[in-house]
This record gives structure tokens, sequence and C-alpha cells, in this order.
């Protein structure tokens, strides 16, 4: 697995963890919240699919444009800029077969649960959040908003 699909794996097993106290899980009304990565094959399908259905969704992207620590040298090191998007169709999700979280509390959960969290429990490799921390990226017809954040990567071989 490539270093870019795993960073996407261990964020959405961070995401999904029980447990973790200083950012505790949402509790949604029904279902679940459903996180993809952008490698899982028929995206569009499965985004279609589910907001359709419960009215949320978080896809989380690497989207590229990371600066190099140091060029020249080698491990190639540099920071890989992670996106994770939420899409809410409002009026499904916030329906009685919806999970009844909005968006916003979303993007609060993302920022919580991995600012400073590091996927290899090395301080070196901690998330931090981007200096623009959201965005909104459109109000309709569905709600979506950008979760920015930013990695310490390598790739040696």
């Amino acid at each position: 697995m490539n270093v870019f699909s795993s960073l996407q794996q261990k964020v959405i097993g961070r995401l999904t963890a029980t447990g973790i106290t200083e950012a505790p899980s949402l509790v949604p009304a029904n279902g679940q919240i459903n996180w993809i990565t952008e490698d899982i094959g028929d995206l569009a399908n499965m985004i279609t699919k589910t907001v359709g259905t419960l009215g949320i969704i978080g896809i989380v992207l690497t989207p590229g444009g990371g600066k190099l620590f140091r060029p020249g040298i080698f491990p190639i090191s540099f920071v890989c800029p992670i996106e994770i998007q939420i899409q809410e169709n409002v009026i499904v999700n916030r329906r009685d077969g919806g999970t009844k979280i909005p968006a916003l509390d979303l993007v609060q959960f993302c920022m919580l649960r991995l600012h400073l969290w590091s996927p290899t429990s090395q301080r070196i490799t901690r998330i931090e959040v981007d200096e623009t921390p959201y965005l909104m990226v459109s109000e309709h017809p569905l709600l979506v908003y950008n979760v920015r954040l930013n990695a310490q990567l390598s790739i040696t071989h």
C-alpha cells in the first residue's frame, strides 16, 4: 500500500476509534457516519448512495501541494496536505432517518480528533490543523466543507 492510502486509512481509524476522551465520538440518531477514502473505486456512486440514505459522509483526501523539507536528499520528506470533505444533504440528514449530526459538528470533531495526533505515535509525524482550518466548498445542493490539515510524510522505498 502506498504512503498516501496508508495515511488516509490511519486517519479514518482515528476518526472511528472509541474511547478517546479528549475528543469523544459524535453519536448519530440513526445509522453511522461513513468515512471513506478517495481510493475506493467508484467514489461518486458511494457518495451519492450514502448522502441519499443517511444524509452525510466524510471523505479523506490527500490532494497534494505539500512542500519538501530539504530538496536533494533521500528519503523524500514533505508536508502532505490532508483534506476531509464533509458532504451533507441537510434535508435527508436532519430528518427522522438521518444521523442528525450537522456538517459543522463533524468539522469541529475532525479538528479536535486529529490535531497533534500522530499516525505513527512519533512526535515528528503528528498532524496539525492548517492555517486555514476549514472552508465551505458548496452550500447547494449539498452543504460541503473541507477540513484542512497537514501531516509530515516520508517516502522511503
